[in-house]
């Protein structure tokens, strides 16, 4: 599993001795991640906002109990999601990806053909994603729309790194099936753009 970043643990280290500006600093970290990633699995932004809130709460109640922790990204985020499954009803569970991204080009790059086309695939790849089952949607956001690593996956998700890997692969099966593959190909480009790859 990777390390978190060495700042993620001087703050965590401060907040074990009960520094609260250091649990304000790492609220601000890491606020927007929890928030995009909590609203792709429900829409109710409410309760987002609230088991974020309770996230920090909770680490702040127990801060002489805490653990030193590797990788306090997937910490946050498996606290994150095992809150949004309590709080929410079965049925409210669902994933919201983003059907609107934005698209920039550089001056003189791309044209109106280029753009349309990239939201249409987005959008139509938003469409297939929907249709997944929650475990293999799940493991798409948190590998693509997060770029974590399966063994963070694992640890978040709470389950093997077998698990991971077979459920990416029936999830990307299921996508490749369903998407046409110039289009897939496409796809993969654009996301390894996003990535900053």
């Amino acid at each position: 599993m990777e390390q978190s970043l060495p700042l993620d643990h001087v703050l965590w280290d401060a907040i074990r001795e009960g520094d609260k500006a250091s649990l304000g600093e790492l609220y601000e970290r890491y606020y927007r991640l929890l928030y995009r990633y909590g609203t792709r699995l429900i829409s109710d932004t409410d309760l987002v906002e609230d088991t974020i809130q309770d996230v920090f709460i909770t680490i702040w109640n127990n801060r002489q109990k805490l653990a030193i922790v590797r990788n306090i990204k997937a910490y946050l985020f498996t606290i994150l999601r095992r809150g949004i499954h309590q709080k929410s009803k079965k049925d409210e569970f669902i994933s919201d990806i983003e059907t609107t991204p934005n698209l920039t080009y550089p001056e003189g790059k791309g044209n109106y053909e280029d753009v349309e086309y990239e939201k249409w695939l987005i959008e139509k790849l938003a469409t297939v994603l929907k249709s997944l089952p929650q475990r293999q949607m799940d493991v798409i956001l948190l590998r693509y729309y997060e770029n974590f690593q399966t063994s963070e996956i694992a640890t978040i998700m709470g389950i093997t790194e077998k698990s991971v890997r077979n459920t990416l692969y029936k999830a990307l099966t299921h996508l490749r099936t369903h998407i046409q593959p110039l289009d897939f190909i496409l796809f993969i480009f654009l996301l390894l753009q996003t990535l900053g790859y």
